[in-house]
């Protein structure tokens, strides 16, 4: 319509105010479109809760803001093999919620921001990949759980 409108403005005079117009209608849609392609978590936190084993994903993926992965509800013990799940937030917040006695190994990396995995804290700036192995409340069973966690920027927060 916009268009329209300086089309008609060149024959006719008296429409340069239009040319501004459609500068910021421009640079307004580049923006939109980038921002609907992304995953973004507009409102409220992301929160993934599987309740069995059968819900649960190999990979979860937010490009910012704050996410959890709730695994509390998740019987990892009728599982023969390890479980192996990947979680990364771009920028932002993650946390993953652990069952009690599942048996864990987090591999972590950090490359801007602060980690708390199962009860090891490091940060700063492109931190090596790091390694945690917890075997929960009960000891060695319950399942086997292996999580590759990433944050690019941001907190991460691995608990029981």
């Amino acid at each position: 319509m916009v268009g329209l409108g300086l089309l008609v403005g060149a024959w006719l005079g008296r429409a340069r105010w239009l040319i501004a117009l459609c500068v910021v209608l421009t640079l307004t849609l580049g923006v939109v479109s980038t921002t609907e392609r992304l995953n973004i978590a507009r409102h409220a936190p992301v929160i993934w809760h599987p309740q069995v084993i059968e819900d649960l994903q190999t990979d979860y993926e937010l490009d910012f803001g704050d996410a959890t992965l709730d695994l509390r509800d998740v019987d990892f013990a009728t599982e023969p093999d390890p479980v192996r799940v990947r979680v990364k937030v771009s920028f932002g917040r993650l946390r993953v919620l652990l069952p009690p006695d599942v048996d864990v190994t987090v591999t972590a990396r950090v490359n801007l921001g602060d980690a708390h995995v199962l009860g090891t804290d490091w940060g700063g700036i492109d931190t090596p990949r790091q390694q945690v192995t917890d075997q929960g409340a009960d000891g060695i069973g319950g399942g086997t759980l292996l999580i590759d966690a990433e944050i690019d920027a941001g907190k991460m927060e691995v608990t029981r």
